[in-house]
């Protein structure tokens, strides 16, 4: 089996980038390249239940230092994963009560060895439709400057990441009902022909 590809997915909630990754997973496999998919946010979860923590929104509630543990452990799980293509469905920022923190602190991009840094993102408008239409999440409010903000500090974090870790980045837009040409421009950036 060839050296496993970590590959960082991260964009803000609302933009999509679950589903463009999902979607570049599932035609990876069709290709019949070995590909997964893990959530940073769902393998901290696992852990923070074992806290108290009883829904998954509830973890940016925790002290920041509560949530830099949870990542580090998730972190930790995920590195052991050996498939061909492992990609980290996560966010560059979080953000808490005390203010936003680094969703991937260099410890953290560390232990990952990421070989691509991926930022997906869409319109303000586009993102806050469909955090309106997400009625699976408890997610804060917050209007189009707040997420124009959060989308700035994002490109920030993206750079800054590619800096520690010497990985390759790259921006991927997930325009509304346009997702196959954001996982073609995903997997464009992986050399993998589409």
């Amino acid at each position: 089996m060839p050296d496993s590809q970590r590959i960082v997915v991260a964009g803000l909630p609302g933009v999509g980038k679950t589903t463009v990754v999902t979607k570049a997973v599932e035609e990876l496999r069709r290709r019949g390249r070995d590909a997964v998919v893990v959530t940073l946010g769902s393998f901290m979860f696992e852990e923070a239940k074992k806290m108290g923590v009883s829904e998954r929104d509830g973890m940016r509630k925790l002290p920041v230092s509560q949530q830099r543990s949870l990542q580090l452990k998730a972190a930790e799980r995920i590195s052991k994963l050996e498939n061909e293509f492992v990609f980290i469905d996560t966010h560059f920022l979080v953000r808490a009560p005390e203010g936003y923190f680094p969703g991937l602190p260099l410890d953290v991009l560390q232990m990952l060895r990421p070989a691509l840094l991926v930022m997906i993102q869409a319109p303000v408008e586009d993102i806050l439709d469909r955090r309106m239409r997400d009625s699976s999440r408890r997610r804060d409010e917050e209007d189009k400057d707040q997420v124009q903000e959060e989308l700035d500090l994002s490109k920030q974090f993206l750079v800054a990441a590619a800096a520690d870790t010497g990985a390759t980045m790259t921006i991927v837009n997930n325009r509304e009902n346009r997702s196959d040409e954001a996982v073609r421009d995903l997997l464009r950036s992986l050399r993998v022909p589409v």
